[in-house]
């Protein structure tokens, strides 16, 4: 029964908002504090042996493992029939669907960890090889298809068929990124990484191992110089181009496009995890990449990222290399353009000339 007001106290509903407002100033002021406290954090956290590069790999080993870890991986698998999440390499599957002046072009479908695959196009030139490969990486909303200008590319300004024409093998993975109801279903890709992080795991983590066993079955063929292995991708591709070139040495050049950036600005959640920014942002994965040759570049009118943040952290990426003294292996540029990958030939230069 509900008890009569009459003569119990009352006020009006923004009596005790003063409190409610000195709440929420409060926890910005103490999230700004740890955050400019982080950077000292990862500074203590962060600190390779630069005596040179050997020395500084073998350091990097431990940072490797602790990124892959805070990432999810390795995907966790059944307890009591671990055997059914191995997938084999030799079981890739390839649909020849086209030749052009350029090549064959095929569908591939390979097993990854029980029933996933991964899917992606592959792009084998004219000649016998052996072929250096390139992994082309869509954005958000982006297709294997529209980096190779199947149609409408928007801007990957023909990114796959670029660095095909230069004469190396092209694989293009599509990744959890498609526009919905366009190109397949509709998605919450959110919503899918919040279930896999409370399995222990994330999507970044599930699309870096199809990445990956994607690379296990190509160098498995004859026609593909296993020594010569770059990664290029724009947007959500230049950060899997960065997160898988951080994890897996067999990729020994890689170019970001349009992602470096300040990641407190822009800290998505499928970019964010715990800890992180203790440990690893931008900057601290383009030092696993380090001293591999890396070039990352941002557009001057990008409407999605901004570009203080992106010349920001570059300048700290750079110092990995300036430590090191192979400052000519690490490149940033500000090219005139937006949220595309550069239609100038510098990037693709500097990956040609380091595979």
């Amino acid at each position: 029964m509900i008890e009569p007001k009459d003569n119990l106290y009352q006020e009006a509903d923004h009596a005790g908002n003063e409190y409610r407002e000195r709440q929420y100033g409060e926890l910005n002021e103490w999230i700004e504090a740890m955050q400019r406290e982080s950077a000292k954090r990862r500074a203590r956290y962060y600190s390779p042996d630069y005596t040179d590069c050997e020395a500084y790999v073998a350091s990097t080993e431990r940072y490797r493992e602790d990124f892959a870890a805070m990432l999810g991986l390795p995907l966790p698998v059944p307890i009591n029939d671990p055997e059914a999440y191995v997938a084999r390499r030799e079981e890739a599957r390839y649909e020849k669907i086209a030749e052009d002046r350029l090549g064959d072009i095929y569908r591939v479908t390979v097993p990854v960890h029980g029933g996933l695959q991964a899917y992606g196009l592959f792009f084998r030139p004219v000649g016998d090889g052996p072929f250096p490969l390139v992994i082309s990486q869509h954005g958000g909303q982006g297709t294997p298809e529209m980096t190779a200008g199947f149609f409408d590319s928007t801007n990957y300004n023909d990114m796959t068929r670029r660095i095909l024409r230069r004469g190396a093998a092209v694989f293009a993975p599509q990744l959890l990124l498609w526009e919905g109801g366009r190109f397949g279903p509709v998605f919450d890709r959110t919503m899918i990484d919040v279930k896999l992080k409370q399995l222990g795991s994330s999507i970044t983590a599930v699309e870096l191992v199809k990445i990956r066993h994607c690379l296990d079955s190509l160098l498995l063929r004859p026609d593909i110089d296993g020594d010569r292995i770059g990664m290029m991708g724009l947007s959500y591709g230049g950060f899997y181009t960065l997160c898988a070139a951080a994890l897996d040495a067999r990729i020994s050049v890689a170019i970001s496009s349009c992602y470096v950036n300040d990641r407190f600005a822009y800290g998505w959640s499928d970019w964010t995890w715990t800890d992180s920014a203790n440990r690893f942002l931008d900057a601290e994965i383009c030092g696993l990449v380090c001293p591999r040759p890396l070039y990352l570049e941002g557009g001057s009118h990008d409407a999605v990222f901004a570009t203080e943040g992106f010349i920001a952290e570059s300048e700290r990426a750079k110092r990995h290399y300036e430590r090191l003294g192979i400052a000519e292996r690490f490149h940033s540029d500000v090219f005139e353009g937006g949220h595309e990958l550069n239609p100038e030939d510098e990037p693709l230069d500097f990956l040609f000339r380091h595979l």
